[in-house]
């Protein structure tokens, strides 16, 4: 083994980047870890605790770039270092579209100098830096999408309000999904253009209704994200009842999409409100919320629809737009049926609980409210049960439980799974490897800013599996649309082919889970 380490001061590129240029080089021959990170105190940790904090960068600071290549030789190593070097330096393409200069440039004023035209920053910076940068950009009229999280509650508030004040939006912290002006931001699936403004406090939720909007044959006016907390009580719902405004006096949107993870009750009121008052149809799901609820406060309101699903808000958008869609119940159809059927004639009996694997919050959000529906007890390190549903150990799963590989336990110095589907690939080899794993859920998520092939990367760690794990049942959803550059029928397909029960949708992925389930007690 051998450990070659370049630091370059005052260099900086943003997360996302170098989570792919981490990513990529340890796919190469002879490497065995590689890390781009800037000398934060906690990538210092992460980089002692592989062995990586080597030479320069004993000595480098949060203000310096550090790339730790560790490979069979040293020039193997050094040759890799000189790639990615390369790799973070070589100008960003515009994403096909023609409509973008890439520049370098040190500081906001002089990218604005550059191009006095630019309106919208996006950070994705060390969370306790946010609030400083945010503001300055806030101050010179731009809007803000804020990647980042991490990020101090009060701060948040703080930011929000001020972008309230001076008519911007604010989209985070922890905002991974936004559509505008017919560009994906973040983790984004390619959409058509049409007559429907999603407004969401839920990253793969949003990419969950875009496409259902598409696979409906309907589009979309823009989406904006707001981060998960935004409907905490806490926050008040600052930014979603903002955008909710802005769209009910935008004459391009029709049809309103509302949606996010479980609300606090009072913030809950507030968005509700603000969507009585906007005049506009508008569809309204909110994960794990109580829907009996939000559809007796919606009844004084005809406008307001609500939807007992993500997939099911998506489709019901489109027919508000007066187009002809499908809104009927999700179900488990017959052939998905047979094969659970098939799979509980081979099952051992000591397999009898359901693992999840999720790289989507949200749908990991979704998968323990439909799932719990009929299947009690399922825990998660992101419990939509705030009370009894904490799992003991997020690293090893014991009875009924479902792992959001997003969570900042497993993403803090490292790619999301979105960008790199080995921590997901090794999840679920594990979970098939437990004699008491009797259903593996997962999630594939496609689009913008995604791995290029996550199907056929889950695919491969499948087959291996069930190798030696034959009576484990996969089942799993895709969550994309005709345009994303991945290939939607064909991502599906490699699943298939791998031997998942392959569900058009991920509520019913989630009902294919809860009737394999049902064989598992009868």
């Amino acid at each position: 083994m051998a450990v070659a380490v370049l630091v370059l001061s005052g260099v900086y590129h943003d997360s996302v980047k170098l989570m792919r240029v981490s990513a990529a080089a340890r796919e190469k021959p002879g490497i065995r870890q590689a890390l781009a990170v800037l000398g934060t105190p906690m990538n210092r940790e992460q980089l002692t605790q592989g062995g990586l904090l080597a030479g320069q960068a004993e000595h480098a600071g949060p203000n310096d770039l550090i790339i730790a290549v560790e490979a069979d030789s040293i020039e193997v190593a050094e040759g890799q270092l000189a790639v990615m070097e390369e790799d973070l330096s070589a100008p960003r393409s515009g994403g096909g579209a023609g409509l973008f200069t890439n520049f370098p440039v040190p500081t906001l004023d002089a990218a604005l100098g550059k191009d006095p035209q630019i309106n919208l920053a996006l950070f994705s910076i060390p969370g306790p830096n946010v609030r400083r940068e945010v503001e300055l950009a806030l101050r010179k009229g731009l809007h803000c999408l804020i990647f980042s999280d991490n990020v101090p509650v009060e701060d948040e508030v703080a930011l929000k309000r001020l972008g309230l004040k001076k008519g911007l939006l604010v989209m985070g912290p922890d905002c991974g999904t936004a559509h505008i002006g017919g560009v994906g931001l973040g983790f984004c699936n390619v959409m058509r253009p049409g007559k429907i403004g999603i407004v969401g406090a839920a990253g793969t939720g949003i990419q969950e209704v875009m496409a259902a909007i598409d696979a409906a044959g309907g589009g979309i006016r823009c989406a904006l994200g707001t981060g998960g907390r935004d409907v905490y009580d806490a926050v008040g719902g600052l930014a979603i009842i903002q955008f909710i405004e802005m769209l009910a006096e935008d004459p391009g949107t029709e049809v309103l999409l509302i949606l996010g993870k479980p609300p606090g009750p009072e913030a809950m009121e507030k968005v509700l409100e603000a969507a009585a008052r906007c005049g506009k149809p508008a569809a309204i799901h909110f994960v794990g919320a109580r829907t009996g609820y939000i559809g007796r406060w919606a009844e004084g309101h005809p406008h307001l629809h609500v939807a007992d699903s993500l997939a099911a808000a998506g489709r019901l958008s489109v027919s508000l737009t007066g187009a002809v869609g499908d809104v009927a119940a999700p179900e488990v159809g017959p052939d998905a049926s047979k094969k659970i059927s098939e799979w509980g004639q081979r099952r051992s009996k000591g397999r009898r609980f359901l693992r999840g694997v999720y790289t989507g919050g949200t749908l990991c959000a979704e998968a323990q409210a439909i799932i719990g529906m009929t299947v009690p007890g399922i825990r998660s390190n992101a419990p939509i049960d705030k009370i009894n549903g904490k799992m003991t150990d997020p690293i090893k799963s014991e009875g009924h439980s479902v792992v959001d590989l997003g969570d900042d336990l497993f993403t803090r110095g490292k790619p999301h799974p979105m960008i790199d589907p080995e921590p997901r690939n090794a999840r679920l080899i594990q979970e098939a490897e437990d004699s008491e794993t009797a259903v593996v859920l997962f999630d594939v998520v496609l689009g913008l800013g995604s791995h290029e092939d996550p199907a056929g990367e889950a695919a491969k760690a499948i087959e291996r599996a069930l190798d030696s794990n034959p009576d484990v049942l996969f089942i799993g959803s895709v969550t994309g649309t005709e345009g994303d550059p991945q290939n939607l029928k064909a991502q599906r397909a490699r699943l298939a082919d791998a031997g998942v029960l392959v569900a058009d949708t991920h509520v019913e992925s989630c009902l294919a889970a809860a009737a394999a389930l049902k064989e598992v007690t009868e």
